[in-house]
């Protein structure tokens, strides 16, 4: 059960101790001893995500794998989990990305700027057909090595 029990302030001078309340600090809640927001979530990912959301999240330590953003707890929101192969519902098929990452995988038609290799393999596997231009290399002036992700590789799906 995800609820628990915590003192609250009271109208008078003291405080008292609420029944239950949600798992993120809510006093409000709908059924099953979460919020409306918990549990329209909690739905969301068994539909979505085979209940595998919060696994896949939690691997990845609530970090972008595409470019190593680490929001804070209150910015959790930006991270998102983005199936390998649509519809395919496996942990290891999916991946935790930051809002602009997963915009640049699902929705750009065309790469002409520089991207992070392991952003450029996931934009592949969503765009298997279309044409991309690499941009020149550039020297990095004070910057070491590009970062690159290990746990992104190509996957075989033929």
């Amino acid at each position: 059960m995800n609820s628990r029990a915590a003192l609250v302030p009271s109208p008078g001078a003291g405080r008292v101790q609420a029944v239950f309340m949600c798992a993120c600090g809510s006093l409000k809640l709908a059924a099953r001893g979460m919020c409306a927001r918990c549990l329209a979530r909690q739905h969301h990912d068994q539909e979505n995500f085979g209940g595998y959301r919060e696994t896949v999240l939690e691997r990845d330590d609530w970090t972008c794998q595409g470019c190593f953003y680490l929001p804070t707890q209150q910015d959790r929101d930006y991270i998102v989990v983005h199936h390998r192969v649509p519809g395919v519902s496996k942990p290891s098929l999916m991946i935790s990305l930051c809002a602009a990452c997963h915009a640049i995988v699902e929705r750009l038609q065309v790469p002409r700027t520089w991207l992070p290799p392991q952003l450029f393999i996931l934009w592949r596997e969503q765009h298997p057909e279309a044409p991309y231009q690499f941009p020149l290399e550039l020297i990095h002036v004070g910057g070491g090595p590009e970062q690159f992700n290990p746990k992104v590789v190509e996957l075989e799906l033929k």
